[in-house]
């Protein structure tokens, strides 16, 4: 008997979130799945776990959706095989029964296998590498891969997984330039923006984005990608699944396509960058011609402090800030200091304006946190906790 092809069988995909943003994405998932780009033949099932949103009795073409749609998700694992495994002496048998000629035909190609065995087992976790590459024919390497494959042996499940997307998703490929000191990665930046955005009433429209302490602009670029609706796929970067043999093109560029038309044909709200380097404020003028082409912007080459900008439109402001801090941060100048003098000119921004302003603040600790906060003196403020690089952080969002 014929097997069934990849993608007439219902899969299943674990979504790995941005670090400290697992709610975050969990509906994101459910929101993409709410509103899919076309009708599929199953209906599939999410659910919450500690650490991963597991999508379940999924299409494999609504998989690919997924990944292409996600911008608070670091990666899209599509489980390949799953089975029971009592002994050692099965796993041979298990592993020559995953479809390895649907994944990489091509043999030449570099993967990494990440290998995790439980204590039931005594046998180490790069025996488990080695059997899935004689098995596989691929060869692993620690740099460079074109898959990323995991294998997992717990308890009595043996569990073989790849990367849809290869690279991390925040690579997204709209940047002309990369260079930054301890720069946010997209998908937190996306996050953040998700989350701040959120205080915004259900009927209102954004019209001004202001972002200060811009760098290299993605704090303001993610904020345009979730305000249109667009994700990752909008961009031209390959993912590991473009080169699945069960991967259709034709399916991958209608999704591009439509994620690219949800931003391209988005009406944007006004932004004005702000950025006192004036080596980051050039590379942010690249990456901004690249990303927003032909759609007005500006860029507020100086002191933070020294500016009040004048918004033409109306409606409410979003104002996002990554203030500098560790490496970022001038010589002589104290970090709790300074959050607590940001906090007093965007209050003096407000009363100047005197329109609603939503924003968001990233604070490196608790003390820049404590100044930052009762400085501000809104009616309205809530803190996340999130990590990033590996270090606690706080992102406070208010309303005036």
């Amino acid at each position: 008997m014929a097997q069934v092809p990849i993608s007439a069988r219902p899969q299943v995909f674990y979504i790995r979130p941005a670090p400290g943003w697992l709610d975050l994405c969990h509906q994101e998932v459910l929101s993409r799945i709410a509103t899919p780009f076309q009708k599929y033949k199953f209906e599939p099932k999410v659910t919450l776990l500690k650490s991963t949103v597991k999508v379940h009795r999924c299409d494999w073409r609504q998989g690919l959706e997924l990944m292409l749609r996600l911008n608070t998700a670091h990666d899209v694992e599509w489980m390949i095989l799953e089975s029971k495994c009592n002994q050692w002496s099965e796993v041979d048998a298990i592993l020559k029964r995953v479809p390895w000629d649907e994944i990489s035909p091509d043999k030449t190609l570099p993967i990494h296998v990440t290998a995790d065995v439980s204590n039931g087992f005594t046998t180490a976790s790069g025996k488990l590498r080695e059997n899935l590459c004689k098995i596989s024919n691929l060869k692993h390497v620690s740099e460079g891969a074109v898959f990323r494959f995991k294998i997992e042996l717990r308890s009595d499940f043996l569990r073989v997984s790849v990367s849809l997307c290869g690279e991390s998703l925040y690579k997204r490929g709209y940047k002309a330039k990369l260079s930054a000191l301890a720069p946010l990665p997209e998908h937190q930046a996306a996050a953040c923006a998700s989350w701040a955005l959120e205080l915004l009433e259900p009927k209102e429209s954004l019209k001004r984005l202001y972002i200060p302490f811009a760098g290299t602009g993605t704090l303001g670029f993610e904020s345009l990608i979730v305000l249109s609706g667009a994700g990752p796929g909008a961009f031209p970067r390959q993912f590991s699944c473009d080169l699945f043999p069960c991967t259709s093109k034709a399916t991958m560029n209608f999704f591009r396509k439509k994620i690219s038309e949800q931003l391209n044909t988005a009406k944007h709200p006004e932004i004005i960058f702000n950025e006192l380097n004036p080596s980051a404020a050039e590379t942010l003028e690249e990456n901004a011609k690249l990303f927003l082409k032909n759609e007005p912007y500006q860029i507020l080459q100086g002191d933070f402090f020294d500016c009040l900008p004048e918004f033409s439109s109306l409606g409410p402001l979003l104002i996002l800030l990554n203030p500098p801090f560790g490496d970022r941060l001038a010589k002589n100048s104290t970090v709790p200091a300074l959050y607590r003098r940001i906090a007093k000119h965007i209050r003096a921004f407000y009363e100047v304006h005197g329109g609603s302003i939503v924003g968001g603040c990233l604070c490196p600790d608790s003390q820049t946190w404590k100044n930052f906060t009762s400085e501000l003196r809104s009616e309205r403020i809530e803190t996340h906790h999130f990590t990033h690089g590996g270090k606690e952080m706080r992102l406070v969002r208010w309303r005036f």
